[in-house]
Order: structure tokens, then sequence, then C-alpha cells
């Protein structure tokens, strides 16, 4: 077996524990802090001053930074320096209520970090460390290639928090299959950290209660100048649609949505949350590389294919993107005009025409080749692939 499939398999195999009460925390952080805490779970110490130490190697770096040669300074530096790129993984703060003992706390997780030797060390809040190590209950099993894969912290935060909630009905219900799960939409923009308390007493006191008006919330918000995604149809299109496609694309939840109305005033957001059934082997080798294919295969593609289409191409093919060259090679020589290109493609792959230089026969009424082709917005969609 290739060196780096056996890779591939080393990372699909390993999972994580996270607290739910982390996993529910609301705040802010970036796409790297979660990545590193996901890794770092995997070689953890407990120092004398009670504080959390997470041990991650070069080796582990330059897969999640996709370097294999040069220093590894400069990534390390733009991590901690907010001079250089503006968010660090110092800015993953959480919001938490400890109702048992009527209060809010507030924490920056990440308080210290080193690098040295080419090891990246990082020490996490000693009042979170009880959430973090020898869990015994309220925690999620979190997938460590589901994690790495996703580009988006708000993919990353949906994943965590949909995960936990659909194991958590899953055990009440007894039952497998589609699981509801039901936000407020501004509590949901809170917990994605669209939304944060911005330092103010109102919003942290709000939050302490029971029942939050999370109407009152939002107006504060706005006035602290929090406007961003304020419009349902905005939220939607660069939040939720994104975050959807890219959890449906990289990780084992199928995921889909409908907003929650009062009126005409959308007011939260119902997912409708499954789990994947078991893939076979041959499967689980290509997801830790499915984006560099689909990449490949964008710049060989685009201009006779939708991004779309392009995916649903490679994933007719199972990311074997020598079927996918070949299929293409075979269309593009093609000397007969191809009416619905993307239907011809998946048959081509399907059938392998290309082995025989067979032509597919001729499509009768209704079949592939006479069906509505689908139009969509290439620039919008290629997107989807970018994180936030």
């Amino acid at each position: 077996m290739q060196k780096d499939k056996k890779e591939q398999l080393i990372v699909s195999s390993k999972s994580y524990k996270k607290s739910n009460e982390l996993i529910n925390a609301m705040g802010k952080g970036t796409a790297l802090s979660q990545k590193l805490f996901a890794i770092g779970m995997q070689n953890i110490t407990v120092d004398d001053t009670n504080n959390v130490v997470a041990t991650i190697y070069g080796s582990e770096l330059r897969k999640m930074f996709k370097s294999s040669s040069g220093s590894l300074y400069e990534h390390i530096e733009a991590l901690c320096d907010r001079q250089i790129k503006g968010a660090t993984i110092f800015d993953w703060n959480l919001l938490m209520k400890d109702k048992e003992n009527g209060k809010i706390e507030a924490h920056q997780v990440v308080t210290d970090a080193s690098f040295k030797n080419g090891t990246l060390t990082l020490r996490y809040n000693n009042s979170l460390t009880d959430k973090i190590v020898n869990l015994k209950k309220d925690y999620t099993v979190l997938s460590l290639s589901d994690t790495l894969s996703l580009k988006s912290v708000y993919s990353l935060r949906l994943y965590e928090m949909l995960k936990s909630a659909y194991d958590h009905k899953r055990y009440i219900t007894k039952e497998a299959g589609v699981q509801v799960i039901e936000y407020n939409l501004t509590e949901l923009k809170l917990e994605l950290g669209v939304i944060n308390s911005g330092g103010s007493k109102e919003i942290k006191n709000e939050l302490g209660k029971d029942y939050p008006d999370y109407d009152k919330i939002d107006e504060i918000a706005e006035k602290l100048g929090q406007t961003k995604y304020k419009e349902y149809k905005i939220f939607n299109r660069n939040v939720l649609s994104k975050t959807k496609d890219e959890l449906n694309l990289k990780t084992s939840l199928e995921v889909d949505y409908e907003p929650m109305k009062s009126g005409r005033k959308t007011v939260g957001i119902r997912f409708f949350v499954n789990k994947k059934d078991i893939i076979s082997e041959k499967e689980k080798v290509v997801p830790a590389n499915k984006d560099e294919i689909l990449d490949e295969l964008i710049d060989l593609m685009h201009d006779d294919f939708k991004l779309r289409e392009i995916r649903e191409i490679a994933e007719t093919a199972e990311y074997d993107i020598e079927k996918v060259k070949k299929a293409y090679e075979y269309m593009q020589t093609y000397n007969t005009t191809i009416e619905v290109p993307i239907a011809f493609m998946k048959e081509c792959i399907k059938n392998e025409y290309y082995l025989n230089k067979a032509k597919p026969k001729k499509a009768q009424n209704n079949s592939f080749m006479n069906f509505e082709q689908n139009n969509y917005d290439f620039d919008e969609l290629e997107k989807l692939l970018v994180d936030n």
C-alpha cells in the first residue's frame, strides 16, 4: 500500500473526545484553533499548574499546513501574531453558562504557545481542564479526518454542534435515521460566533438567564455594530448554504435545513441530520485527498462544466481521477454533438466506454441525453470551497 494511502487510513481511524459544554459554548474562534485542538488531543498532558498541554509535532503540522518542505516558522508566527494575520489562536474565546452557581463565565481558551525544534506546544486555560481531559460523560466523539477536512470555521462549529445534538437525540430516542434539531436564529449566530458578547454586560446578563430574550440580544448586538449577516437571506447564502454543502461533501453527516418562521420573519433554523452509511475500505482511502483531486479536475474541466457538475462526475468515478480524465478525453474526441455533457460523462465512467472506444447507445426519449441541464453560477459555487 502506498505511503500516502496508509497515512489517510491512519487519520481516518482517529477520533477525539470533546465535552458538550465546550461544543455548545457561545463565543468565537478560528478554523486553525479548532483543528489544532483536534490534533493536539492526540498527545496531551496536564502540567503541575493543572493546565492541559498539547504537543503537536512537525510532521502533523506539515500535514495541516500542506507544507512538504521548508520552515514552519512563518506558519506558526502567523498563528500567534495579530500584527501579521489578524485573528490568531488566542482569539478562541468562550462564553459559558454556569447554571449551578448562577453565573456566566468568559474564557480565553489558549493561554500560551511555544514553538521549538519543529514542535508546537499549546497550553489551555486551567479553568477548562476538567472539560478537556478525563471525560466520563457529556462528551461527543468527533472524527479527526472530518475536522481537518473542513475549511470554514462555521462548518467546523456546526459539525461539532450537530454531531453532539445528533448523538444525544439518537441516545434518547434509541432510533437511527434522521434527527431534527432546532435553533433560535440569534442563538445559532451566537454559537457559531457570528454574534459575540463584545464585552457587553447586557448580553452576558441576558445569556445568564434560563430563558434569554434573543430579540433583545439581537438589538444590543446591532447597537454594538455587529451587523454581519444580519439579514437572513445573506446569512443563509453566505453561511448556512455553504456550510451545509461542505458538511455533506466532506463529513460523515448528511445535513439539510429549513427556516422556522413567525409570519414572514425567520426566527429559527430546523436542521435534519443523519449519519452516512458505513463506507467500504476502498472509499475510506479517498476523502483525505478529495479536495486535491477536485482542484485538479476543476483546472482540467472548468471550460466545459460547472463546479457542481465536476463534483458529481468525481463522485460517480469515486474520485478515481484517471477514470475521469479518460472519460473527458473520450468526450472531447467524440464525433457527434453531445447535448448533455455531464450525463454523457457519468454514463461513460459507469460503462467505461473509453476502454474500447465504443459509442454510447443512442438515447431514447426521456433518457439521460434529453433531460434539461441544470444551470449553475460557477463563481458563486466555487466559493463553497473557500474559507469565509
